[in-house]
Parts: C-alpha cells; sequence; structure tokens
C-alpha cells in the first residue's frame, strides 16, 4: 500500500484500445478493441494503484475482460496502492485466456508485486526491485470494529501468502515470515526466491516515488534531501503511530489519517485536537452542539468558528416590540407613588 499520488497523471495505460466518444451528456468515453482480434496488447502499470485521476481498477479490469487479445504485457514500476484493486486486477489478468507476460521494470512493491505474480511469465530487470509486506490500513472505532479490521487484515495477509507460494517453491509460512520483515529483493534474490523466471538487462527509469510509508526501505531509493540520523519521531511508521495513538486518545481517530497523509507534525496535530476540543465548547456555550462536528470536519478554526456562532445568535435573536397593545394603551396607569399628595401633606406640616 502506498500513499495516493498528488498529480493527475493516469496510473495505467492499457494499449491495444483507442478511446472513442460516447455518452456526451455525461462526458464518459467508451472503450473499443483497436488492435485486431488475437493481437497482442501492453498493459502499463506506472504509478500508485487505485480510484484516482479519472481511472478506476473496476475500470481497468472490465477493459481487460472485453480484451480480445492472444498475449499482454504487463510492464510494472509501482509502488503499490489499494490492496483490493491490486488483487481484483490480478485476478483479472489470471483468468484472462491470453499469455500474461510480466515485465517488472523499475519498482513491484507492496500490492504492484501480487499483481506480477499473474503472470505466465514473469521478467525483472536487473536493476528493478521487488517488496512483500503485510496488508495494513488505518481505521477509527471502538474495540470491537478494529477486532473485525485486524481480522480482515490477517486473511488478507493469507490470501496474498498463498498467491506468492502459488509462484515459487516456498513454504505459505515462508512467506508470511518475509512478509512480516517488508523484505525487498533485488532481481537475482526475487529470481533466486522463485517469484521471477528470468532477469533482464538494467533499465533506466526516471519515476520516482514517496516510499516513506513503508519501514525497511533501501537507502538508494530514499530521497536524497532525507538524512541518514532522522529523528525518531519523522521515522514514518513511529511517525503514524503516534498520530493515530494522539487521535484516538482525543476522540477524532478518523483525523489520522489525514494529519498523516498531509505529513502533519505532532506538535500540529496536537494543536489542532485542543482546537477541536475548544470548538466542542464553543458550540456547547452557544447551545449548538450539533453544528461542531460540521466545524470541525471542514477545517475551521476556533476563531472563525467563534465569529459564525457569534452572527448567528445575533441573527436569531428576535426584534424586541415595544408597543403597547390596545388593551394597554386604553388603561391609565397609576404611578407607584403619589408625589403631589406628598407635598402637598409636607407643606402642610411646615405651615
Amino acid at each position: 500500500m502506498s500513499k495516493k499520488p498528488l498529480n493527475n497523471k493516469p496510473w495505467y495505460e492499457l494499449k491495444g484500445i483507442r478511446s472513442v466518444a460516447g455518452g456526451q451528456e455525461s462526458g464518459a468515453t467508451t472503450l473499443k478493441n483497436q488492435a485486431n482480434q488475437n493481437q497482442p496488447a501492453e498493459l502499463l502499470i506506472y504509478d500508485v494503484i487505485g480510484d484516482w485521476a479519472g481511472l478506476s481498477a473496476r475500470q481497468l479490469v472490465n477493459d481487460l475482460k472485453g480484451l480480445d487479445a492472444s498475449e499482454i504485457t504487463v510492464r510494472i514500476n509501482s509502488p503499490g496502492g489499494s490492496v483490493f484493486d491490486g488483487i481484483a486486477i490480478y485476478n483479472a489478468l489470471r483468468h484472462h485466456k491470453a499469455h500474461i507476460h510480466v515485465r517488472i521494470e523499475g519498482l513491484a512493491a507492496s500490492i504492484a508485486s501480487v499483481i506480477a505474480m499473474a503472470g505466465d511469465t514473469i521478467h525483472m530487470a536487473a536493476n528493478a526491485l521487488m517488496m512483500i509486506h503485510n496488508p495494513f490500513g488505518w481505521v477509527g472505532g471502538d474495540a470491537e470494529e478494529l477486532r473485525k479490521v485486524a481480522d480482515m487484515l490477517d486473511k488478507t495477509t493469507e490470501v496474498i501468502a498463498q498467491t506468492y507460494a502459488a509462484n515459487c517453491g516456498l513454504q505459505v509460512s515462508e512467506i508470511i515470515n518475509l512478509m512480516n520483515e517488508e523484505t525487498w529483493f533485488t532481481a537475482s534474490e526475487a529470481e533466486g526466491h522463485g517469484l521471477v523466471d528470468v532477469v533482464e538487462e538494467a533499465v533506466q527509469l526516471a519515476a520516482h516515488f514517496d516510499l516513506s510509508v513503508f519501514n525497511h526501505v533501501p537507502k538508494p531509493l530514499l530521497p536524497p534531501f532525507i538524512p541518514p540520523s532522522e529523528p525518531e519521531d519523522e521515522n514514518t511508521s513511529a511517525h503514524a503511530l503516534a498520530v493515530m495513538s494522539l487521535c484516538n486518545k482525543a476522540g477524532y481517530p478518523e483525523m489520522a489519517e489525514d494529519f498523516i497523509r498531509t505529513h502533519q507534525g505532532i506538535e500540529d496535530v496536537q494543536r489542532r485536537l485542543s482546537e477541536c476540543e475548544t470548538i466542542k465548547s464553543l458550540c456547547a456555550a452557544a447551545q449548538n452542539t450539533d453544528r461542531a462536528a460540521g466545524f470541525i470536519q471542514s477545517g475551521k478554526s476556533a476563531e472563525q468558528v467563534r465569529t459564525e456562532l457569534f452572527d448567528l445568535l445575533t441573527k436569531e435573536d428576535g426584534v424586541v416590540d415595544n408597543t403597547l397593545t390596545p388593551n394597554q394603551q386604553n388603561q391609565t396607569i397609576k404611578p407607584l407613588v403619589d408625589t403631589r399628595a406628598v407635598y402637598q401633606k409636607r407643606n402642610q406640616a411646615v405651615a
């Protein structure tokens, strides 16, 4: 699994088909087979796998099902991505009638390495890398919800391990041990473990990925701007756990993923969580507790919330009607103290 990229470049390209305008009212496109029947096709997976940039795994799976080709070459240079999207792509390739030829040209990490296992033949560039590890994710909820997610991850790990084991001579238990360690293979190591069939000539690729979400990335893949002696709280995995712990304790587990994705520092996370409590207090004082969640989710500051609540309260105040009713207008209002009688009595006493 890897972070979602910030660009809009499509993460896959399926050659052998072309886009033909269709469904003009919705801006959709219909894909039709460009090549003659039973001709080779090519699938390039060159970025983070998932539903973004207008392309979904479901669309890719549907395109593969409709592709009438005798051979499909799958070229991979990907840090991984959505586990279930990757499994769907693996199954679509594995069950296609075409001969599937996989070429790992740069990186096949995480779920991208599982997709590579769909190949009837798997070739790997001499300078390429493969990484296998346990699937992971972020979730918020009570203890029972967390247990369900943990069980789901255990089952997913078992399925992925069986997929690797089916392509090599290792037992599932051995594969799981390698996944537990987040194992990075060179081309020769992957071949030695039976994960690839042939090591090919090195390929020069310009693409670079953010691999900070992984624990044991080889140093050559780390960005040059990251010093080797990074402070402990900047280690991505430790940092992510710290952020998740803070959010869970504060009662905002759903905010952890956004903090991690945007690389928020621990102090910034603590400041925002404290501000969320202030927002809840402001809403409670204004008797608008139901608005607190919306304010927090929209990312508004405490000062913005204070201003908005003030405007809301003053807007809801009714106009004071100082006019008297007809009955009140016809009534003679007697003074509480008859000052004329008081002065008259005082003057008599003086005389």
